[in-house]
């Protein structure tokens, strides 16, 4: 019986290209998220591929790629530029983050809230006090981000957190802070504070008043910075 030859071997193509190009999407998005570029920054091929030290192919298709996640927008005869978060978008997001925190502070009351996390929570609220001196904006509001996140951690519910995680990255992203500055920073605080007289006293019904009522505070200033942005 004639033996079959075997099939040709298969041409490993070489990867060389397609490294080149995650690397040029990861440094981007690194830049992105580190607000190295800053939401409505245009971004240029040419001026990208110098910076990274590669071809522009890589940079188009790198900008191609953030731009299916969202991270940079695409206007006609413009170009790209890192993406701004839009009244709808930021309007809809805080609904989510709504929703998640109540239903992740109801969860976590119910478990019961140790000395110990109340401690932790009482640091973020530190920290925040002290960045109240200086216009860092941004830096202010990655610690009113990890408070919360700290506090809906509590409720022990993993899914739920990664799904509010996911919010509050699209949100500090997105968020231009070009004239958002620091009369926001003592209200926050004191209302964080207030809430965490709540939780001491276990009073279920004011602590889910008070973070609604934040949440909601938080959001209808975000909508009346974009409408000052875009006027």
């Amino acid at each position: 019986m004639p033996v079959k030859p075997s099939p040709p071997a298969r041409k490993i193509p070489s990867d060389s290209a397609s490294s080149v190009s995650a690397t040029a999407y990861d440094t981007l998005k690194r830049l992105i998220t580190s607000n190295q570029l800053r939401a409505g920054v245009k971004l240029t091929h040419q001026e990208l591929a110098e910076r990274l030290k590669v071809s522009r192919t890589p940079v188009r298709e790198a900008l191609e790629r953030l731009y299916q996640e969202g991270l940079v927008t695409r206007l006609p005869r413009r170009g790209f530029y890192v993406a701004e978060i839009a009244e709808d978008e930021a309007r809809e997001l805080y609904e989510l983050r709504e929703a998640l925190e109540v239903f992740a502070l109801r969860l976590s009351m119910a478990r019961g809230i140790k000395p110990a996390d109340l401690r932790r929570l009482d640091g973020f609220n530190q920290n925040y006090k002290g960045l109240l001196r200086d216009d860092t904006t941004r830096e202010r509001m990655v610690v009113d981000r990890d408070w919360h996140l700290a506090l809906a951690s509590l409720a022990d519910n993993r899914a739920l957190l990664r799904s509010l995680e996911a919010v509050f990255e699209r949100l500090i992203l997105k968020i231009r802070t070009d004239g958002y500055r620091t009369v926001r920073g003592q209200e926050a605080l004191r209302e964080h504070v207030e809430m965490m007289k709540a939780l001491r006293a276990q009073d279920k019904a004011q602590a889910e008043r008070l973070l609604t009522e934040h949440i909601q505070g938080a959001r209808k200033r975000l909508a009346s910075h974009l409408r000052e942005l875009a006027s």
